[in-house]
């Protein structure tokens, strides 16, 4: 009983983030796409983890179709500043 319980908050809290995510950086057009698409267009990617000096980098695939989303997305991510 007690992983079900786990997993439901954990896919709880992953449901909220993405729709945090949805509401807050993502461009009115594509806030309103389901979470099974903005995991299709956004998440599932082609691409390699490269260790370069102390720093990962992800390399995603040139030929991505919706990079350009993704980029606009990672930067909105980026200029939220958190208040605590």
């Amino acid at each position: 009983f007690l992983e079900n319980h786990a997993r439901m908050m954990v896919s709880l809290l992953a449901y909220n983030l993405v729709n945090f995510m949805k509401t807050i950086c993502l461009p009115e057009k594509e806030a309103t796409f389901q979470v099974d698409t903005l995991r299709l267009r956004l998440f599932k990617v082609a691409g390699k983890l490269v260790r370069s000096g102390r720093r990962l980098l992800l390399r995603m695939s040139s030929s991505h179709v919706y990079q350009d989303l993704f980029y606009q997305l990672l930067d909105k991510i980026q200029q939220l500043s958190w208040q605590v």
